[in-house]
């Protein structure tokens, strides 16, 4: 009885897709809530994926004027890789969040819009 390539073919096709969500489960993600807030609000930003206590680079790019800044939050990301950020919605517009791992460079984005 010889090999049956059908059959290889089958196991390797089933392997490949098992294989890969956990190469993308390694990005990084985060979430602004509320999306919408009001001036004077709180925003928190949650973003996971992020290697188990792992410091973060936190960058905010405000649409309307160019604004920018950047955070260096002293706390670090907790063993599951979650950090999570409160902001005071300041300036009316849309807020853009860029968030990097300073050691592993996984980034995340997320947004805002001011009302």
């Amino acid at each position: 009885m010889g090999i049956n390539y059908k059959f290889l073919a089958v196991c390797a096709a089933v392997c490949a897709l098992a294989i890969t969500p956990v190469a993308i489960a390694a990005g990084a993600t985060a979430t602004a809530t509320p999306s919408h807030p009001k001036v004077g609000k709180t925003v928190e930003l949650k973003v996971t994926g992020m290697k188990a206590g792992e410091k973060v680079k936190a960058h905010e790019l405000i649409a309307d004027g160019g604004q920018t800044r950047t955070l260096y939050p002293k706390q670090r990301a907790s063993a599951a890789g979650v950090i999570i950020v409160s902001v005071k919605a300041q300036i009316k517009g849309k807020h853009t969040w860029t968030f990097t791992g300073r050691t592993s460079r996984r980034t995340a984005k997320t947004f805002y819009v001011v009302k």
